[in-house]
């Protein structure tokens, strides 16, 4: 079965905080504001979608900022989608799948903190929520989220 695994970054895999610190493991510091930090088990859960399928970054951050977040974690995706790439309703990002996903994979796996802003309703497309990470560091919100694509 082809399968295609579509990650959100932010609150999902990793969370950017301007706070002092956070608990979690830094990842990097964006500028003298923003501080990033690695959710626990990201790079496990990560390298397991890779293992699986195909793997595509889908956020509604700014495409420089995905690309470091994904550089950092050693995500290497098919296709980084960012806010340009979002349609705005409402004066939201909203997310999309596109017709061509539908077409090339039996499966669509969405792993997203934010399953609201998705435009979409097709049976294909399984998503996975993960409680939205906070910089904790003994977060375990993709555990349940590993144990489920295994």
């Amino acid at each position: 079965m082809k399968q295609l695994f579509i990650l959100d970054l932010d609150h999902t895999v990793i969370y950017g905080s301007f706070a002092e610190s956070e608990s979690a493991m830094l990842l990097f510091r964006y500028h003298q504001y923003l501080t990033v930090y690695e959710r626990p088990l990201a790079r496990e859960l990560i390298k397991l979608c890779q293992e699986k399928g195909t793997v595509m970054v889908y956020t509604t951050a700014l495409r420089r900022y995905a690309k470091m977040i994904c550089n950092s974690l050693d995500i290497n995706p098919v296709e980084l989608l960012s806010r340009k790439n979002c349609l705005i309703q409402d004066g939201k990002h909203k997310k999309q799948i596109k017709a061509e996903w539908l077409e090339n994979y039996d499966k669509i796996v969405i792993i997203d903190d934010s399953p609201n802003v998705w435009l979409t309703e097709v049976n294909k497309i399984e998503f996975l929520v993960p409680d939205e990470f906070r910089g904790k560091l003994e977060d375990l919100g993709l555990q349940k989220i590993i144990e489920t694509i295994k």
